[in-house]
């Protein structure tokens, strides 16, 4: 029986290596709309793909009714371009600029969803992403063909990878991590960010990939433009012992729980079972070998976390689990 369940996992691995691609890697599909201002803008992206003009323009609009700025001022930064390309008929085209007081801004693109934070109160602003590219290998390179023209200055285009994880309670830990700085070229060259790994065998499950038409800070330079197309990646499948050992170590049960939370672990190995609420405090643990029970009549209703720890201290397996009273 063990053999054909790794079988499986080995006809998994082979599938899922197989499977994976980038959307719209070629830029070649493309989703408009306006930004919904007094002077509305068209808001462009390549399917799949999330620019930064939608939180610059639309969020742009809201800042400046604050600021009593007219949201004419506010400028498209991604652009559907026909004109340079790599394969196909099309190329993202990312251009850095002045956007009137927030300042000079590169034109950005992602694989992950950009959003901003505004505090009304002091007028600051925030940037962050959430989602990506779901993975079931360990991604090693991620590569694009572009081309480069800097504005006044020695500015510099970037492609930025982060490859994420659970730790713990937290869901999106960046476990690896690739830059490459993208320099001026008159014709379309493939480059390439190699991803390293504080842990190196870790289990990841996202990739997000995002371009910007500068380096960013100070250094930025307006009319700077990046000509992106045909986004690749490589990886390493995850072996089948990595898989195997941490393939439903326990069951926990039952869900929701109430009084009484189950921990079976289904081979002879001993694990450490955390409970850990949403604000990632650890509210229970219990040391478990075969079958065990660890009491939460005193913890509070709400949604939790659980992680396993092996005896080596790794994270091994992880999971939700609703406690209801």
């Amino acid at each position: 029986m063990k053999k054909i369940y790794l079988l499986l996992v080995a006809s998994a691995i082979t599938f899922c290596t197989q499977a994976q691609t980038i959307v719209n890697s070629g830029m070649e599909s493309w989703r408009v709309r306006t930004s919904g201002g007094s002077t509305p803008k068209p808001i462009w992206s390549p399917t799949g793909w999330y620019g930064g003009d939608s939180l610059l323009i639309a969020n742009g609009e809201i800042f400046g009714t604050i600021l009593s700025i007219d949201d004419s001022v506010w400028k498209q930064q991604v652009f559907k371009d026909s004109a340079n390309f790599h394969g196909g008929s099309f190329a993202a085209k990312l251009v850095t600029k002045l956007q009137d007081t927030l300042g000079v801004f590169p034109g950005t693109l992602s694989n992950a969803e950009p959003h901003v934070s505004i505090d009304l109160g002091t007028g600051s602003f925030t940037f962050y992403y959430s989602g990506g590219t779901p993975i079931n290998y360990r991604v090693n390179t991620v590569s694009a063909w572009v081309k480069y023209a800097a504005g006044a200055g020695a500015d510099s285009g970037v492609l930025n990878v982060q490859v994420l994880g659970r730790i713990g309670s937290k869901p999106d830990s960046v476990l690896g991590a690739g830059t490459i700085k993208i320099g001026p070229n008159s014709a379309f060259t493939q480059v390439t960010a190699n991803v390293l790994y504080s842990v190196p065998d870790s289990l990841v499950d996202t990739v997000r990939i995002t371009f910007a038409s500068s380096k960013g800070g100070t250094a930025s330079a307006v009319n700077s433009i990046l000509y992106v197309d045909d986004v690749t990646m490589t990886g390493t499948p995850f072996s089948v012992a990595e898989l195997a050992a941490r393939a439903n170590v326990v069951k926990v049960y039952p869900n929701p729980a109430n009084n009484l939370l189950h921990v079976s672990v289904i081979n002879n190995e001993t694990v450490t079972c955390n409970l850990v609420s949403v604000t990632g405090q650890v509210v229970a643990t219990k040391v478990c070998t075969g079958n065990a029970t660890m009491d939460i009549a005193t913890i509070a209703a709400g949604q939790y976390f659980y992680n396993v720890i092996d005896a080596s201290g790794k994270t091994v397996q992880s999971g939700g689990v609703t406690i209801a009273k």
